[in-house]
């Protein structure tokens, strides 16, 4: 405006005013360029109120937030899209009470990319503390803050809040917004089991009922139950249940498990074979042979889980 103004009311070349906008509005105070009509040192006057009255607030603006740590939350928001941005392919966790930080803490030592929704500004700042995962704050039922949190992007999703009206509203939200991945709801009891699934739960979990289940389990058959909580945590050393997906392109196709000798060749066994059809085959001979779309559900050490799942994706 400074400069529009010196090259309407005075004529001046556009450097001209340039520079006498500079000098002004710095307070440098160098001298006029040309002498100033009456008109021009009026303007100037302006000019001089009006720079010191944007320098001050803007000066004000900057100071409330160094003190009142706008300026830091600002570089915290920017810094979680950035993080966020990075992930491609990743399962994102929506709530981290007791059970959302246990999913987060399976899914890091299986080595999966994880990011966490969580409205609870104490935990918030316990994940960003320990540099856990990257996490977005606010109501997973958002569609704002999923698609923050890169959900079109995103592989699976574990909803683990508490409350089983908002796991649906969860659920109903991500799967209207990524229709293929993967969503594991948490619920309460069968009726809320129920709602999940038609919201668009690919599984539900129901923790008190696993938790009769598993110590059920542990009673008539513990060292069973024993091996199997063993192989199902992605931390253990010894042993890990895992499942490879047999895609069109896949070396798996059209073989038999004996022509495949997993078992010789990655000391990998095939306790399992879930058939596009949804049917399961339990301890499949040597003379089944993998179709497209199969999923094998295989358990050995987990060097050799991840020797063949290198050799599948050939």
């Amino acid at each position: 405006m400074g400069v529009v103004g010196y090259v309407w009311i005075e004529d001046w070349s556009p450097l001209d005013a340039v520079w006498m906008v500079v000098i002004t509005l710095t307070t440098i105070g160098f001298g006029e360029v040309h002498p100033l009509s009456p008109a021009g040192r009026v303007f100037t006057m302006g000019l001089i109120l009006a720079g010191l009255a944007i320098g001050t607030y803007t000066t004000g603006q900057i100071t409330a937030m160094i003190v009142d740590g706008g300026l830091g939350n600002i570089l915290r928001a920017r810094r979680r899209r950035r993080q966020m941005d990075a992930l491609d392919k990743h399962t994102i966790v929506v709530g981290y009470g007791r059970l959302g930080r246990t999913i987060v803490q399976e899914l890091r030592a299986a080595g999966v990319p994880v990011a966490v929704i969580e409205q609870d500004a104490a935990l918030v700042q316990e994940i960003e503390s320990a540099q856990i995962c990257p996490v977005v704050v606010g109501d997973g039922a958002n569609d704002d803050v999923l698609g923050a949190a890169g959900i079109r992007r995103a592989k699976g999703l574990a909803v683990a809040v508490s409350n089983p009206a908002q796991a649906v509203f969860v659920t109903l939200s991500a799967r209207q917004m990524n229709p293929d991945m993967n969503i594991v709801t948490r619920v309460a009891d069968a009726e809320h089991a129920l709602k999940a699934r038609r919201a668009g739960a690919t599984s539900v979990v129901s923790p008190h009922q696993m938790g009769g289940w598993r110590m059920a389990h542990g009673i008539v058959r513990p060292h069973a139950s024993t091996f199997l909580d063993l192989a199902t945590l992605g931390s253990h050393e010894d042993v890990q249940f895992d499942e490879f997906i047999v895609g069109a392109s896949s070396t798996l196709v059209d073989q038999t498990l004996g022509e495949l000798m997993l078992r010789d060749r990655f000391q990998v066994v095939v306790v399992a074979i879930r058939r596009k059809d949804g049917t399961i085959v339990p301890a499949p001979g040597s003379r089944v042979v993998a179709q497209e779309g199969d999923v094998l559900i295989v358990v050995g050490a987990p060097s050799a889980i991840r020797s063949l799942a290198a050799f599948v994706r050939r």
